[in-house]
């Protein structure tokens, strides 16, 4: 990496340095401690000093607030499923097969939502998990999904209203 510019965003612990302001930047082939970054996007600078788990975001490239990551990316959980319920974006769902489930998709999901769904029971073929369309496409047509394969993993990613849910 000869001859190239290395850039930090946010701060930089460099072992051994300490500072009060918690910010280091290097010049001239020296550290030194700053209270103002410049922004990568040619803004006035921050004062601002991320907490423990935050990092500067900004959407407009000129104005950078602290921010955690789990407000800028969705994380996601995992639900235990043994009963009849209705999904939610950004959730890896469980399914206890044990007996028949149905599992109804949001009524009003966005382009780009996402929804996981496992037989962790491995026994959907005997006892299906049928995927309820809440009046919304699943592969372009309005119709319920059912998975009926043992250790079925099913990826629901939703595309708009012409097409609708896209299984994979």
């Amino acid at each position: 990496m000869s001859d190239k510019d290395f850039k930090v965003k946010n701060k930089l612990t460099i072992a051994g340095l300490t500072n009060s302001s918690g910010v280091l930047i290097a010049q001239s082939h020296s550290v030194d401690s700053h209270t103002n970054l410049a922004t990568q996007y040619g803004g006035t600078g921050t004062s601002t000093s991320p907490n423990s788990g935050e990092f500067l975001y900004s959407s407009s490239g000129t104005t950078y607030s602290a921010t955690s990551l789990s407000s800028t990316v969705p994380l996601w959980a995992a639900v235990s499923v043994n009963s009849n319920i209705t999904l939610a974006k950004w959730n890896n769902y469980m399914v206890d097969t044990s007996a028949a489930r149905t599992l109804t998709l949001p009524a009003s999901p966005s382009s780009g939502d996402e929804i996981h769904i496992f037989d962790v029971s491995g026994t959907a073929a005997t006892n299906k998990i049928t995927v309820a369309s809440n009046s919304n496409k699943i592969n372009g047509t309005v119709q319920d999904l059912e998975i009926d394969a043992n250790n079925a993993a099913v990826v629901l990613i939703y595309t708009g209203s012409t097409y609708g849910w896209r299984v994979s």
